[in-house]
């Protein structure tokens, strides 16, 4: 496959949500290949929402949702790309989920985020 332009725009958009670098296009298959093109490339790449706006939204909708590897994925993005989400932005967040989603979701929520703030703070070391 190579890369067209949308594609460059996904990996772009990819970096700035998660922090890390996309995948190698010519190498995604399936909901890899969606994920770039489409949810970074059109999705997050859209007017009308901030990208903090749009990641704030994905943090609620993941934790509400208990999709902790992707909630984890995003908490990290969260403070490692642009438009960064403080530790207590995020906790805050955590605290606002558990009462509209659900105590569960908001208490899984947390102790995810606290894992991942461990987990950057010993890479850093």
């Amino acid at each position: 496959m190579q890369e067209t332009n949308r594609d460059s725009v996904g990996a772009e958009m990819y970096l700035k949500v998660l922090g890390q670098p996309a995948p190698n296009t010519q190498d995604l298959t399936g909901i890899q290949e969606l994920s770039i093109n489409h949810l970074f490339g059109k999705v997050w790449s859209r007017k009308g929402l901030s990208i903090r706006d749009r990641r704030l939204i994905t943090i609620c909708l993941l934790a509400s949702q208990g999709k902790v590897p992707q909630l984890k994925s995003h908490i990290r993005g969260a403070r490692l790309g642009s438009d960064k989400l403080s530790e207590e932005e995020i906790l805050e967040l955590m605290t606002h989920i558990a009462h509209y989603a659900g105590w569960a979701s908001g208490v899984s929520g947390q102790s995810t985020a606290m894992a991942v703030f461990k987990e950057l703070a010993e890479s850093e070391t």
